[in-house]
């Protein structure tokens, strides 16, 4: 039988990436907040001759994360990878931030993972190879300054996946964390109450990335055949994630020239 891929975030950018690249090995079932455009990352897998179904999932409610996941195993009778992909954006720094920024960045970012591993470990942990992935981003590693509550979210999913590796460990579920380094997608478009010169950085970073969402998808398929833990998408990144753990007062004067750029 056919395994089942449960992506949320899925109508767009990398989810969306990752659906189509996945469904001819996988069932795909595509949870999102947009129905409409969710449905056609459906239609165009079933015009491959391949399965997927849509489910409205907004993973920061628990209860919607929880009865999704019923339908879902109603619907394909098994979940065998699970990728927490939903995300937003954001900018500001620790004192301008709003503290509602702040707890919507946290509610989908960090929670929706929470509420995704929650909903899905029971189902995960009965099938002889699962797989979770959680999407987190090289922020969580970076921590740039002007993207705190972003940053924070990201790397409570990094802390979340290592810890959760180490709790199953004994188990048959592989646990990874993605942390990719911006790339095109419409991620700037989630962003409210946002500064124009942080904002236009972050899609200056996105336009001159050397990878896009169909390498990251692939990244992610290599890492869960492959039961890798941490997925970078580029050589670089991974070498400033080693510079962060070994050298971090180096990385650090790294981030105080970004500050200054930004005060000119």
């Amino acid at each position: 039988m056919k395994k089942t891929m449960v992506i949320t975030g899925a109508a767009s950018g990398l989810g969306r990436a990752l659906a189509l690249a996945a469904a001819p090995d996988y069932n795909i079932a595509v949870l999102d907040v947009q129905p409409q455009a969710g449905q056609q990352v459906v239609d165009d897998i079933l015009c491959e001759g391949q399965q997927a179904a849509f489910f409205h999932c907004d993973v920061s409610d628990w209860q919607s994360v929880e009865a999704v996941s019923k339908q879902v195993l109603a619907h394909f009778g098994q979940v065998d990878v699970l990728v927490n992909n939903a995300g937003i954006a954001s900018d500001g720094g620790v004192e301008g931030s709003s503290l509602e920024q702040w707890q919507r960045i946290i509610n989908v970012n960090l929670m929706g993972v929470v509420h995704g591993c929650r909903a899905f470990l029971p189902h995960l942990k009965q099938r002889p190879e699962a797989a979770i992935i959680n999407v987190a981003s090289f922020a969580a590693v970076a921590l740039a300054p002007f993207m705190a509550s972003y940053n924070v979210s990201k790397a409570g999913v990094l802390a979340l996946s290592e810890t959760l590796r180490a709790e199953l460990v004994d188990s048959r579920v592989h646990v990874a964390v993605a942390c990719p380094a911006f790339f095109k997608t419409n991620l700037t478009e989630s962003m409210i109450d946002s500064h124009v010169k942080i904002k236009q950085r972050i899609e200056r970073w996105m336009q001159n990335s050397s990878f896009n969402a169909d390498d990251v998808a692939q990244h992610i398929l290599h890492a869960i055949n492959n039961k890798q833990f941490m997925v970078f998408s580029d050589s670089k990144t991974k070498n400033q994630w080693r510079l962060s753990r070994w050298l971090p007062n180096t990385f650090f004067r790294q981030k105080v020239k970004i500050i200054k750029r930004f005060k000119q």
